[in-house]
């Protein structure tokens, strides 16, 4: 019921957005905010049965990627009180109320287990760090989509006039880039520090994978101050790094638990 009730107003806030689109209107904050606040509130108390069992933790993939969810509209909530991102509640409520309507259907596999403090840390970083570069990803589909626009000289269309101007979302998406970057820094430091044996069979692809979505964002960031990386350069390499951390994120666990059984 509770999940039903974060599903269904996680979409009207998300069909106000797309509302204010279609129809060219200001967007109501009260229209957006006030649906995904029962719905954060909703789904709070949803994690909180579903994940704790019996003073454990049961971090299955679906409890981890409804975590993810909880957090990436969390953060993008608060931020928008003092951000123009308004948009991306177009992208980010469907998409998040598709993941809790699987995670209704989908078998929860992992047994629930007792964590370290250290491994608590981490394990908040990491989900944080996650939530964030989808915030990034997501700023980065639409500097892209304004960037295809702008070289088309198609500037009177009603994304263009919502949209505030490229340069500010181009700063944005740096912003929330950095922002994951230096969480997902954190990740692997403490990843290093409290997870036995990091380069174990099960755990080696993820790691590498991280690593390889860490490179990238690295490479992105010094090719930005450095070399004046943006626009549609800086977004694919940001959907590359982002691809990379998914497969690393949601690939691993789903082998390890629907393939391999290994819980």
């Amino acid at each position: 019921m509770l999940l039903w009730l974060a599903i269904s107003t996680y979409l009207i806030s998300g069909l106000a957005a797309l509302s204010a689109l279609m129809y060219q209107r200001p967007i109501v904050k009260w229209q957006l905010y006030g649906p995904a606040l029962v719905g954060l509130t909703a789904h709070s108390a949803q994690l909180i049965s579903e994940v704790i069992v019996a003073g454990m933790l049961q971090m299955s993939l679906l409890n981890t990627i409804s975590i993810c969810v909880w957090m990436t509209i969390a953060v993008v909530l608060v931020s928008s009180l003092s951000k123009p991102l308004h948009n991306l509640f177009i992208f980010l409520m469907p998409a998040g109320s598709a993941f809790l309507v699987l995670a209704l259907f989908a078998p929860h596999l992992a047994s629930p287990k007792a964590y370290t403090s250290g491994m608590l840390v981490h394990i908040f970083i990491s989900l944080l760090a996650y939530s964030v570069m989808i915030v990034a990803t997501l700023q980065a589909i639409l500097v892209n989509i304004q960037s295809n626009h702008l070289q088309q000289h198609r500037l009177n269309n009603r994304i263009s006039r919502l949209l505030p101007p490229l340069q500010s979302m181009e700063r944005l998406m740096f912003e929330w880039l950095m922002i994951g970057f230096m969480l997902l820094t954190a990740s692997i430091v403490t990843g290093g520090i409290y997870v036995d044996n990091i380069l174990a069979q099960h755990l080696i692809h993820k790691t590498v994978l991280t690593l390889i979505a860490w490179g990238f964002f690295a490479i992105l960031i010094f090719g930005h101050f450095y070399l004046g990386w943006r626009g549609q350069r800086a977004s694919k390499l940001i959907y590359v790094g982002f691809g990379f951390l998914l497969v690393a994120f949601v690939g691993s666990k789903f082998v390890l638990e629907y393939l391999l059984h290994s819980f």
